[in-house]
């Protein structure tokens, strides 16, 4: 019972932090969002503080569980594993949607220096070991580095317009198919 209480208080902290940022979110709102008592909160927690870092933390792992499964795959070439990695990290979107929209909305914040490498950089970093293993003849690294930081930098920018359109309740502006990406990326490194 202890557990699923402080996994409601986690969940009800990521849910309201999603929306009102690490300010706004007081651990009264939180005890009402979970249906505990506030001072269940500090039984289990030593403060707002800690509760923000632990419920991050966890999510983060969570994540990055998730990103190593999937480079643990097989891709049979790099458009395969770019189109993959492209429906991939908007599953992931979608499963841990208040983790991102927390880590878009408060980027910068001092909460947030705990997650290194960020969720980007660690995939940015799994992403340009899948393309070397992919790679025949072996090509230089700076070229490695450079598609994964291209690909990478089209998912974030995709998905921070999905985070803006969450957070604002707007239609989404960007409709970049994802075949049509991958293939400009492709076009682009064989030159």
């Amino acid at each position: 019972m202890k557990n699923v209480t402080k996994e409601k208080i986690m969940h009800a902290a990521l849910e309201n932090m999603s929306l009102h940022g690490f300010k706004g979110t007081t651990t009264k709102c939180l005890a009402q969002l979970a249906g505990v008592n506030e001072a269940t909160i500090f039984k289990h927690f030593k403060g707002k503080d800690e509760l923000i870092h632990e419920a991050l933390e966890l999510e983060a792992n969570k994540i990055k569980s998730e990103i190593d499964m999937f480079f643990h795959t097989t891709h049979d070439n790099i458009r395969d594993l770019l189109l993959a990695k492209f429906e991939f990290i908007h599953g992931i979107y979608e499963k841990y949607k208040p983790f991102f929209m927390i880590t878009a909305k408060e980027m910068g914040s001092k909460e947030l220096n705990f997650l290194q490498p960020t969720i980007f950089e660690y995939i940015t970093q799994e992403l340009e070991k899948e393309i070397a293993n992919l790679t025949e003849p072996k090509i230089p690294d700076e070229e490695i580095s450079a598609i994964s930081l291209i690909a990478n930098s089209v998912t974030y920018i995709k998905l921070l317009e999905r985070v803006k359109d969450d957070l604002y309740g707007r239609p989404t502006k960007q409709h970049m198919d994802n075949e049509k990406m991958v293939n400009m990326l492709i076009r682009l490194w064989e030159k």
